[in-house]
């Protein structure tokens, strides 16, 4: 039967194709091919299998959905359309595909079969318990408990059974054996394809803090850029232009007016999460760094400190201290590589048990400067403020040069503007979080007016930390910032941190 299988693997895919690791996760935008992708993955798995001694090549691949409506219009559409009469489906429970063909090689055949599942449904949750399966495809995972995912890694790598290689691969068996194992697949996996998640999602965690071995995680390139309204093509609900972005993969497949159709009037929370591809909550809140790009300002490569150059630990007081550890470069780049934060903690707690133990650990013949809330309230308790309790423990404090909302705000998105202005590294998940979305203003109503927000951020873990960061990155910019309202306030006359060279 005629069929021809037009697919070139965009840079994402090209790559994840080549990827030996058994657990594969791919985000991207809508419109990105990742389904596509994912599909012809299992293909060229099934393809790669060792023939038996009848020269079949079999496999079998599990097919994940959440929704039945959903597998059933969509994920099994996207097979038909790849495979067109080359694959056969049966709707049964559950629905069963399987494509027959002869191999690329001239010699041998591919019998693959496939079992779509729907995870509302309890019959296909029952079976996918007894699956014995090559490897499986979650389709939109976002949408699919993390047990689910645990529980499949039991149901890969369990088909075929053992078997003799094929006459003609014989000269070949010695590898293939090496890759067989106590059953007969090559090359198991499970390959997982989601749209951007909230950092409170089990993708975000696996992705992004736990990491583990064996596991893969690609993200694709954003399909649109966020840029001035002079370059722009596409707006927002809130005026906010956009640009395609050139690297993005599958635009070749996708009309012209694909991302327009998708952008024009849509919510920019919408835009940023399905198009930007940023990870974020959709009408949670709105973050206070709409500016703050992930893929540009998020580093997991190691920073190496510089000993000639003062660490400065912004701190914010109170109940729930926080601290956030920067240093500010030769080159004018804005590093911050560390973080303390801590719930229900006194200050006394704070500095004896934790900001001492990790200086004197991690930080030992730096030198430091401590900066904290300038209003450096008294307590109620025994009437002395924060920065008289740091200082009794032995601690270099200085308060921080303003308090005021507009400046410590300005004093943040001055190196987020800057190109190569500012970096996060890894080990800040908490400040990282803040920026990507729980660092926010909270919604007040919506209106055919528009949207409402409160004009403070959310006080919440992620507010506390991220308060310290102002102080801190205040004393490189505070001179820029406050030189526009000197001759208006009088607050100001002094020069900024000395390190910063202004």
């Amino acid at each position: 039967m005629e069929w021809q299988l037009d697919y070139e693997a965009n840079e994402t895919f090209a790559k994840v194709h080549m990827d030996t690791n058994k657990y594969i996760f791919i985000r991207g935008s809508v419109g990105s091919g990742k389904s596509s992708g994912c599909i012809m993955h299992c293909w060229l798995n099934a393809l790669d299998q060792a023939p038996d001694a009848n020269g079949i090549r079999h496999s079998r691949y599990g097919v994940l959905r959440a929704t039945y409506p959903n597998l059933k219009s969509t994920t099994v559409e996207s097979w038909k359309e790849w495979f067109g009469p080359l694959i056969k489906i049966v709707y049964d429970v559950p629905i069963r595909g399987s494509i027959h063909m002869d191999h690329p090689d001239g010699k041998t055949k591919v019998e693959m079969e496939l079992v779509f599942l729907a995870l509302d449904r309890e019959e296909d949750v029952i079976k996918l318990q007894s699956l014995q399966l090559v490897g499986a495809h979650l389709n939109e995972t976002a949408e699919i408990p993390r047990g689910i995912f645990q529980m499949l890694k039991s149901r890969v790598n369990r088909y075929p059974k053992r078997f003799f290689c094929h006459k003609d691969y014989e000269d070949e068996y010695e590898s293939y054996k090496d890759k067989l194992g106590k059953v007969g697949a090559i090359d198991p996996f499970i390959i997982s394809d989601y749209n951007s998640v909230p950092t409170e999602h089990w993708l975000y965690t696996i992705a992004e803090e736990e990491k583990p071995e064996n596991h893969s995680f690609y993200v694709q390139p954003s399909a649109l850029l966020m840029c001035p309204k002079s370059r722009g093509f596409v707006v927002d609900a809130d005026d906010n232009w956009y640009q395609i972005n050139p690297l993005a993969d599958n635009l070749l497949h996708l009309s012209e007016d694909y991302y327009i159709d998708q952008v024009q009037g849509a919510d920019p929370e919408w835009v940023s999460v399905f198009v930007l591809n940023n990870y974020g909550n959709l009408r949670a809140g709105k973050p206070v760094y709409k500016m703050y790009d992930d893929k540009v300002h998020f580093s997991d490569k190691p920073f190496e400190l510089s000993k000639g150059i003062p660490i400065i630990i912004g701190m914010d007081t109170g109940l729930t201290p926080a601290a956030a550890f920067m240093q500010f470069t030769s080159s004018g780049q804005l590093v911050v590589f560390d973080e303390l934060v801590t719930e229900d903690c006194s200050i006394h707690e704070f500095a004896y048990d934790h900001l001492w133990p990790k200086l004197r650990n991690l930080y030992k013949g730096f030198n430091i400067e401590i900066i904290v809330d300038p209003e450096n309230k008294r307590a109620q308790t025994d009437k002395k403020t924060a920065r008289d309790i740091l200082i009794k423990a032995g601690l270099p404090v200085s308060l921080g040069k303003s308090q005021n909302p507009a400046q410590r705000f300005e004093s943040v998105v001055f190196f987020l503007r800057k190109k190569d202005g500012f970096v996060l590294t890894d080990q800040c998940p908490i400040l990282r979080k803040g920026f990507l979305s729980e660092f926010k203003y909270e919604k007040v109503s919506t209106t055919v007016t528009g949207t409402k927000w409160k004009d403070k951020p959310e006080k919440n873990i992620y507010s506390h930390v991220h308060e310290g960061l102002q102080y801190g990155a205040m004393e490189f910019v505070a001179g820029k910032i406050f030189r526009k309202n000197v001759a208006r306030t009088q607050k100001h006359t002094g020069p900024a941190c000395n390190s910063a060279g202004y």
